[in-house]
């Protein structure tokens, strides 16, 4: 890469908007971290500094960077995500979270082990820890029993034909790594070194749907192989209703062109128009081709559905499984509602 390794040193990655809660993210993941010292953080910050909290309000932890950028100058998770990628500097290992997450005890060091463990069994040479996080509420019943793991089985078809994924399902996982199509947005893990395959787009302005089977599908083409970790890692407080959006702070926004743009990508789009000169950097891998990611997700791109469930026995899914795939889809297309930005 260019750049020397840090070994067993942590670049955590936070993409923040507006979120109060940010510097209580970052305090769980040092104060619970085994070896806090080896823990770098780059944040992407986009506030109004009228009204918000700085993430680093009452942090005194060193190892941080932090980008700050106003909130009506934001462009989204994705590009957000690309300004924290930019502040990493060696180190080993790479994990990307959202700003509202809860640390377990010793994560980063589960974190190493369960990589080195799903290397040593032969599962993997470039595992990726991935899913969605159990809810913050479930972490009272943490301690009872970690391997209650939420997995993430299903994806589908949105009412503008995009591959999204279905909210996990909580699952014992027997001590075990289950191997999956999903990354998740909101937390992966792995080495540092998948920055030079698949390195971060910085043109996917204001994209939400389409990122996270976008980096699934670069992480697979490239030979990186997906789990779900075996014991739960952090936890994540969902929906946030009352919290500010982008979409909703922004009277201009729209992520037509990055939505697209990924529909070309992976072949979703006939065109390439938008991906012809930057294919070669931000494009999908050789090692596996995108047609294969589809046979193994169970995904059929022209009929717009999915035969595939994860949590089910031999990962084949039933009828009512393979009808809930597509039926965003089809039913904004017999309402001719299929051009609607709806997120």
């Amino acid at each position: 890469m260019g750049v020397k390794i840090k070994p067993y040193t942590i670049f955590v990655s936070i993409a923040s908007y507006r979120d109060d809660i940010c510097n209580r993210t970052i305090k769980s993941l040092y104060d619970n971290a085994k070896n806090p010292g080896l823990i770098y953080v780059g944040i992407c910050q986009q506030n109004n500094y009228n009204e918000d909290f700085d993430c680093l309000h009452d942090i005194d932890f060193k190892n941080i960077k932090i980008i700050r950028i106003p909130f009506n100058e934001a462009k989204g998770p994705t590009y957000a995500r690309y300004l924290c990628s930019t502040l990493w500097n060696g180190e080993e290992y790479f994990l990307q979270i959202d700003s509202h997450t809860t640390f377990v005890k010793n994560w980063d060091e589960k974190c190493i082990l369960m990589i080195n463990e799903i290397k040593k069994l032969g599962l993997s040479n470039k595992p990726v820890l991935s899913h969605y996080p159990n809810e913050i509420k479930k972490m009272v019943e943490y301690t009872e029993n970690p391997y209650m793991v939420t997995r993430i089985t299903k994806s589908y078809f949105t009412d503008r034909g995009m591959i999204s994924f279905y909210g996990a399902e909580i699952m014992h996982s027997n001590n075990e790594y289950y191997q999956t199509p999903f990354v998740a947005g909101g937390m992966f893990f792995c080495e540092s070194k998948f920055l030079e395959e698949l390195p971060y787009d910085p043109t996917l302005d204001y994209l939400f749907t389409g990122e996270e089977i976008l980096h699934s599908i670069r992480f697979y083409t490239n030979n990186w192989d997906i789990f779900t970790p075996k014991e739960n890692i952090v936890f994540h407080e969902y929906t946030r209703s009352e919290q500010p959006k982008i979409w909703t702070d922004n009277p201009y926004y729209s992520d037509e062109k990055a939505f697209n743009k990924v529909k070309q990508y992976i072949k979703l789009s006939n065109k390439t128009d938008l991906i012809n000169d930057e294919k070669h950097l931000y494009g999908l891998g050789n090692d596996r081709t995108v047609e294969e990611y589809y046979n193994y997700a169970g995904i059929d791109i022209i009929n717009k559905k999915v035969y595939k469930n994860f949590g089910r026995p031999n990962n084949i899914a039933i009828e009512i499984d393979i009808i809930n795939s597509n039926k965003y889809y089809k039913n904004s297309k017999n309402s001719n509602n299929n051009n609607l930005n709806i997120i």
